[in-house]
C-alpha cells in the first residue's frame, strides 16, 4: 500500500509536469486513488471473511485484479477528462499491477478473460523471490500452491516487521513525500 501511495504521488507529479498543469491537492489526491483502485477488493474480502489472503485464494486479486477491465475505465476517462487523466490513470494502473506481480502474493491475472493463469514475475512456484523471469499457474496449481505456501498472518509477518519489503515500500513512500515537498517549494 505504501508503494501504490508513493506511485500515486510520484506519477501526479510527472502528469503535472508533463501536462504543464500546477500540482494541486486534487491531482495528488486522485493520483492515489487510481494506484490504489485495484485494491478495493482487498477491503471486500476483509469485510466480507475478516481476513485477507494467507491459505486460501478469495476476493482479493480475484474480483477487479484484471487488467483488461480498465480499458473501457481508460476510455470511459478519455471521452470525459481528456488525455491528461487518462495518462494519470492509465499509468497508475498499470504500475499497480506491476507491483502485484512483483514481491509479496501470488500475481494477478494478466490475461483475463482470455486466460485464467496468474502471472508472477521472479518468482519460484512457491512465491519464494528468483532470477526466474515469468511464472505462471493455473487456478488448480495455484489453489495447491497457497495451501501450502501462504502465510495466514502475512500482514503482521510482512507489513509489522523490519522486513525487505515493508523497508521498501516505506522508504519508496518517504522519498516520494519528500520528492513532492521539494516540488512545491
Amino acid at each position: 500500500m505504501f508503494l501504490d501511495i508513493g506511485i500515486g504521488i510520484l506519477l501526479s507529479i510527472w502528469t503535472s509536469r508533463f501536462f504543464h498543469v500546477d500540482l494541486t491537492f486534487t491531482l495528488v489526491l486522485t493520483g492515489i486513488a487510481f494506484a490504489l483502485l485495484p485494491d478495493i477488493d482487498f477491503f471486500v474480502e476483509f469485510i466480507k471473511h475478516g481476513s485477507v489472503g494467507g491459505k486460501v485464494i478469495r476476493e482479493h486479486r480475484e474480483l477487479i485484479h484484471f487488467p483488461v477491465i480498465y480499458i473501457p475505465v481508460a476510455i470511459l476517462i478519455y471521452a470525459a477528462f481528456g488525455t491528461m487523466w487518462v495518462a494519470l490513470f492509465s499509468l497508475a494502473i498499470l504500475a499497480h499491477f506491476l507491483h502485484d506481480s512483483i514481491g509479496i502474493g501470488w500475481g494477478i491475472k494478466w490475461f483475463w478473460p482470455f486466460s485464467r493463469r496468474s502471472y508472477k514475475l521472479f518468482s519460484e512456484k512457491n512465491g519464494k523471490f528468483s532470477r526466474r523471469l515469468v511464472i505462471s499457474w493455473n487456478p488448480e496449481e495455484l489453489t495447491e500452491v497457497v495451501a501450502d505456501y501462504g502465510d495466514s498472518n502475512w500482514i503482521r509477518n510482512i507489513y509489522l516487521r523490519p522486513t525487505p519489503v515493508v523497508i521498501i515500500e516505506f522508504s519508496f513512500f518517504i522519498i516520494s513525500l519528500i520528492i513532492l515537498y521539494l516540488y512545491l517549494h
